[in-house]
């Protein structure tokens, strides 16, 4: 059975768990970290509670590629991960 899809102006993407069947795993990753993220846009997680989610090893290497985007910043310790999302407004003030 085939439903309609509204995408109207108040909604115009698909839902998201449609959008997380064509996201590869560095966009999925993203979208992780704003759904964790503070309101300042701060994330501090342990490697134990990242490898709840992710392998430590893949998801150092997307921290990378994000950082080497320009998309956030981050510092790594023994316990965990400081990582420091960049907003839409830094980006567009370029």
């Amino acid at each position: 059975m085939l439903i309609r899809q509204d995408f109207s102006q108040r909604n115009p993407l698909p839902p998201r768990f449609f959008m997380e069947q064509v996201m590869d795993d560095l966009s999925k990753a993203y979208c992780f970290l704003w759904d964790i993220k503070d309101d300042q846009n701060q994330i501090d997680i342990t490697w134990e509670d990242i490898s709840r989610y992710y392998n430590k090893n893949a998801f150092r290497s997307k921290i990378r590629k994000l950082n080497n985007e320009g998309l956030l910043s981050y510092r790594e310790s023994v316990d965990g991960i400081y990582i420091e999302l960049v907003g839409w407004d830094d980006i567009t003030e370029d």
